[in-house]
């Protein structure tokens, strides 16, 4: 269930307006691509991947390499997926079991400054990037890019 009290103008908001400007934030485009899961049937989703370590505060901390939810719409399986590591990429075997994968896409939002934002100047600096993936079979290897959050859409046969 995704919640937000805010939508406009505040911390972590969707969209920033102010009279005739306005603009989709990086939080309001994860937003919509979360809304894939609506109405789906939420499927056990198990990622193993090492965990990142990082330095916070002068202490060594750690936080896990990947993580994300997959749900199921008639035959459209939806896997999103976040990458919190801000260096290095993934390159992950993602396996289907029951059923077989006929073709995807992946729409990937993430940009190379971790720092970079949307403004009224400059609406599009963090916007979601789209692209067909090949996926055919039981199994997809697909590369989760640094610091990104990724939605992979894939038809079963």
């Amino acid at each position: 269930m995704a919640n937000c009290a805010q939508l406009i103008n505040c911390l972590n908001s969707l969209y920033l307006a102010h009279e005739d400007r306005f603009c989709v934030t990086p939080v309001g485009h994860v937003f919509a691509m979360y809304a894939a899961h609506q109405g789906g049937q939420a499927l056990r989703t198990i990622f193993s991947v090492p965990n990142i370590s990082y330095d916070r505060d002068g202490k060594r901390a750690s936080f896990w390499g990947l993580n994300g939810a997959a749900s199921l719409q008639g035959k459209q399986l939806v896997l999103t997926v976040v990458n919190p590591d801000v260096k290095l990429s993934r390159e992950t075997q993602i396996t289907v079991r029951g059923a077989s994968l006929q073709s995807g896409s992946a729409t990937t939002l993430t940009h190379t400054d971790i720092h970079a934002h949307n403004t009224f100047e400059q609406r599009n600096v963090v916007a979601p990037q789209n692209k067909s993936v090949e996926a055919k079979g039981r199994m997809l290897t697909y590369t989760f890019p640094p610091a990104s959050v990724t939605k992979l859409t894939l038809s079963l046969a």
